[in-house]
């Protein structure tokens, strides 16, 4: 039955419980956007320093702390930093590593990001013979006088080429990502965006809130916001923008399955899907963490400590939560981004904790307590509640 207020978990494809997914972090980038706060290395050439082949190491080390021989697998996702920069074949190798060190699935969904400027039919012909199976392409925006300033280094209409060439190529599962609220677009160029964005008609879809000033206070946007060299969008445009585009994918046949992300049914990211309910994952690279037998590892951000500890096979720095109080509200958090809430039964059986009663511990007194719904044996986050879940997980942890 779908819970009230959510979204039926069926209707997405939530992945099984028993299968590992595979996260890898290229951090290669031709210049960084000035609101991204990821590890990235600009400029650097991969082949020079022989970073795939310290990749692979990573993910060996990653997947023998999990103890089990060829553990199954169905999900691998190469993120950055800007992954389709690396020669395709490069990605295909370090694909096969994977199919040699996991038993990954017939099925497996293999995603790809990609900017824009990179993405040619050509190149996403050999992203599909390498592996690839799904591309997130960062739109971001379609108004070029908001891209322009912020570092992107394509318009709106060599995006919508780019995703035409993807498509043209055989990929049948394409996500777009867009940021509502950065420094320039107002409701109605938003708006023009999502319309142009549901003519494409791509599988999935993540809208992300730009952050906060003080989330953001490492990157150069930050900066230049608090010194008047930017302004911020107004918080009521960023959440007409929200409710623009959960009310017109949602009239177009999206589901809204987590805060951020929508998609066609049967066409949840199955790998984000393993960071939401709390499903293991290797992982490899600098600055990824891994979440293997209940506990969590980090590499660090910093491409030659990274590379010295994994040429020593040192173990990921242990970022593991040790206290179960804490791991079950960072569960509890994590679960309801999810549109389908926190199934009361299934936390207590996990967690050993009572879900609703670790909320209305957070919550009492501070006006926050309508905003997580409770019916079904359920709790889920109404609409204000999305708007508001950054003040709600602060409390819960």
């Amino acid at each position: 039955m779908t819970p009230p207020g959510g979204c039926d978990p069926a209707a997405i494809g939530a992945p099984p419980a028993t299968a590992h997914g595979i996260y890898a972090h290229i951090p290669f980038c031709a210049r960084r956007c000035d609101y991204c706060d990821f590890f990235v290395a600009i400029g650097v050439d991969p082949a020079a320093i022989d970073f795939f082949s310290d990749l692979a190491r990573d993910l060996e080390l990653s997947v023998l702390s999990g103890g089990a021989v060829r553990p199954p697998a169905d999900t691998v996702y190469l993120g950055g930093g800007t992954p389709s920069l690396v020669d395709p074949s490069a990605l295909g190798g370090f694909l096969a590593v994977c199919r040699r060190l996991v038993a990954l699935t017939d099925d497996a969904e293999v995603t790809l990001e990609a900017n824009p400027e990179t993405v040619t039919r050509q190149a996403a012909e050999a992203w599909r013979a390498a592996g690839v199976t799904r591309l997130s392409l960062g739109f971001q925006s379609f108004d070029d006088a908001v891209l322009r300033p912020r570092g992107r280094s394509y318009t709106a209409g060599e995006a919508s080429e780019a995703f035409a060439a993807a498509r043209a190529a055989g990929f049948s599962n394409l996500s777009i990502d867009l940021i509502a609220g950065l420094p320039g677009e107002t409701r109605a160029s938003f708006a023009h965006g999502l319309t142009r964005l549901l003519a494409l008609a791509p599988e999935h879809v993540s809208v992300y809130l730009l952050e906060t000033e003080e989330s953001l206070k490492l990157t150069p946007l930050s900066r230049a916001l608090r010194e008047g060299r930017a302004h911020h969008t107004a918080e009521d445009e960023v959440i007409g923008m929200y409710d623009d585009a959960c009310r017109r994918l949602g009239e177009n046949g999206y589901v809204q399955y987590e805060i951020a992300n929508f998609c066609r049914p049967g066409f949840a990211s199955r790998h984000n899907m393993k960071y939401w309910l709390s499903l293991p994952w290797f992982a490899a690279g600098p600055s990824a963490c891994s979440y293997v037998g209940g506990r969590r590892g980090a590499r660090p951000a910093d491409l030659a400590r990274w590379r010295d500890d994994v040429r020593a096979a040192a173990p990921p720095i242990d970022q593991s939560l040790g206290d179960p109080l804490a791991c079950a509200r960072e569960a509890l958090v994590l679960n309801l981004r999810l549109t389908a809430g926190v199934g009361v039964d299934e936390f207590r059986a996990r967690w050993g904790y009572d879900a609703a009663a670790l909320v209305e511990e957070a919550l009492s007194g501070t006006g926050l307590e309508p905003l997580v719904h409770a019916a079904g044996g359920r709790l889920i986050l109404t609409g204000r509640g999305r708007l508001l879940s950054n003040e709600i997980f602060a409390r819960l942890t």
